[in-house]
């Protein structure tokens, strides 16, 4: 039988799309984005991204990564080195409507990619 925490960070990473350094202009972190009602969250945490330290995605770095809420302004749950969290703040706070326009479904994948800025 499959661990199911393993199964469930699968699902996770498959489900997610991921934002690395080159889209997101934070070094150091991969910025993991999904559509709310689709990961099931909506309910649970309400909108927020993953923050995972690293430029690699792992299953492993899912159980370590930090979320961030979608909120003015954004809350951090977890650690983030603190160059790392002002910068993750920082991309949240510019980018917060088209990444709730993603999580509500009014975006797809290619569209949210497209608006993303940089910081």
């Amino acid at each position: 039988m499959a661990n199911p925490k393993k199964v469930i960070a699968r699902f996770l990473l498959e489900a997610m799309s991921n934002l690395p350094p080159k889209d997101t202009g934070v070094e150091g972190v991969v910025i993991w984005v999904s559509v709310g009602e689709f990961s099931g969250a909506a309910l649970q945490h309400g909108p927020r991204v993953k923050v995972m330290l690293g430029e690699k995605i792992t299953s492993e770095g899912l159980e370590n990564a930090a979320s961030v809420t979608l909120t003015d302004p954004p809350k951090v749950v977890g650690t983030l080195p603190g160059k790392v969290r002002k910068m993750v703040v920082r991309f949240i706070a510019r980018n917060r409507a088209v990444l709730l326009d993603y999580w509500d479904g009014r975006l797809s994948s290619r569209e949210m990619l497209d608006l993303i800025q940089k910081v």
